[in-house]
């Protein structure tokens, strides 16, 4: 971090050459006055300052010599903040306005036996269209093992640079086949949202299963969509599956809340907004409302969370709990009970941390996560959507009895309905010691 003082007012306004922004806007803080990298880090610097969460404790910098506004933003990050940003505009709007992204269409996760296994692969994506599919392990990356790439520490560099265009060779075992050799192509890919909507029979109760993979702005009408489908059915009890949800937009979170309770508790408060001291007589709440496609007096809703579950996916989770009866299984989620709001300037985005969330209760805060009500595997041997999956098996079962499965013994082979199974183990599993998670659609992750 480079040593030095705050910009004192006369510097800060010459550097903004004088765009103080619209007097009736309290977000509007003008812009650079020019967007030269100085003039770009002495506007972010300012606008730290006025807006961040946790301004009180910026430490005291001398903004001009860094190389980006991104690297002075990293060095001002006060803890727990580990999200504020500076990100390319054209990017950030086309993932959370067009939905799209660049990438290869699928992540990584790793299975009971330590391998680097697809965990996610985004329909309509070279992924796909090169046949991968969950469950595959990933042998190898560029050529090297996943072991080298690990002791070397070259996750940063083996997918490549996020443009379309990029090649990128895997080696890749299906679960009971022969290893082959993938050549994917890096290109924009509509993110699906929905991918998984369905209705599941299960112990005499019609119970609606969706997977919601991000909060951007084409999903409310992939949301509605689902939903109208689980009211056609009498669904009570829901099940959303959010364990690859990094985030997104607050405005969706609140939508699938409505979608969620809002038969039940419209006009009752959704969340609250709490800003940092800059901006902090702008705190509001906002109430629920009933949609169309509401689940018609919902009994239980359950959702499916992992570490890599954030932001407006706990959002969601924190503002139902008090108005239903709620249950997380899976893993704990990634802890981030906070937001940005984001400022356009020159050819970038910032977005720095600036409000906190809490419920109707005021209960926030979870920057350690939400805890599952019953833990249960991400099972990789299984399809997304399989009634078998180690997570959806826990959370019908909890369900049908209110109670948490039994998990077996490593290595039993017990199936007896209210047991959760383990994928089978393969010979001589590889070791690995830091087994990473990659999510080439995770641009989102920890983010609003």
């Amino acid at each position: 971090m480079h040593a030095g003082k705050r910009l004192g007012v006369g510097l800060a306004l010459a550097l903004f050459g004088g765009a103080a922004g619209c007097a009736e806007d309290p977000f509007d803080f003008g812009g650079p006055r020019s967007c030269e990298i100085v003039d770009q880090n002495a506007w972010v610097y300012q606008l730290m300052q006025d807006a961040y969460l946790f301004a009180d404790d910026l430490p005291e910098v001398d903004p001009l010599p860094y190389e980006s506004p991104n690297h002075l933003i990293a060095d001002l990050r006060v803890s727990p903040d580990r999200w504020s940003r500076v990100s390319d505009r054209a990017r950030t709007d086309k993932l959370f306005q067009e939905g799209m992204t660049v990438g290869l269409g699928f992540r990584t996760g790793s299975d009971a036996f330590d391998r680097l296994v697809v965990s996610y692969v985004s329909r309509g994506s070279p992924a796909e269209k090169a046949g991968m599919q969950r469950g595959d392990i990933v042998d190898t990356i560029g050529g090297l093992a996943i072991a080298t790439i690990e002791s070397e520490d070259r996750w940063d560099e083996v997918y490549g640079s996020d443009e379309p265009g990029v090649v990128v060779n895997l080696e890749v075992t299906p679960p009971y086949g022969e290893p082959r050799q993938v050549e994917l192509v890096k290109d924009w890919i509509e993110i699906m949202t929905v991918p998984i909507a369905e209705v599941i029979e299960h112990e005499g109760r019609e119970v609606g299963y969706l997977v919601f993979s991000t909060f951007v702005d084409t999903a409310p009408p992939e949301l509605d969509a689902a939903f109208e489908r689980f009211a056609a059915a009498g669904v009570r009890d829901v099940v959303v599956d959010l364990r690859y949800n990094g985030g997104g937009r607050v405005a969706v979170a609140r939508h699938l809340v409505d979608l969620l309770v809002g038969d039940i508790a419209s006009g009752d408060t959704s969340y609250k907004v709490k800003y940092g001291p800059g901006l902090d007589d702008q705190d509001t709440s906002r109430d629920i409302s009933r949609l169309d496609a509401s689940v018609k007096d919902p009994r239980r809703i359950v959702f499916i969370t992992t570490g890599t579950t954030l932001s407006a996916s706990e959002l969601v989770i924190n503002a139902v709990r008090p108005h239903a009866n709620v249950s997380v299984v899976g893993g704990k989620t990634g802890g981030k009970p906070v937001g940005s709001h984001q400022w356009p300037f020159c050819e970038s985005i910032a977005q720095p941390i600036t409000f906190q969330l809490v419920n109707a209760e005021d209960e926030g805060g979870y920057f350690d996560g939400f805890t599952p009500t019953c833990e249960a595997p991400d099972d990789l041997a299984h399809a997304l959507g399989d009634p078998q999956e180690g997570s959806l098996r826990q959370a019908l079962h909890l369900i049908a009895t209110g109670d948490c499965a039994a998990a077996p013994e490593p290595g039993s082979d017990a199936n007896e309905d209210g047991e959760l199974e383990l994928p089978p183990e393969p010979p001589e599993p590889p070791q690995r010691t830091t087994p990473p998670v990659h999510a080439e659609l995770d641009e989102l992750r920890g983010w609003f």
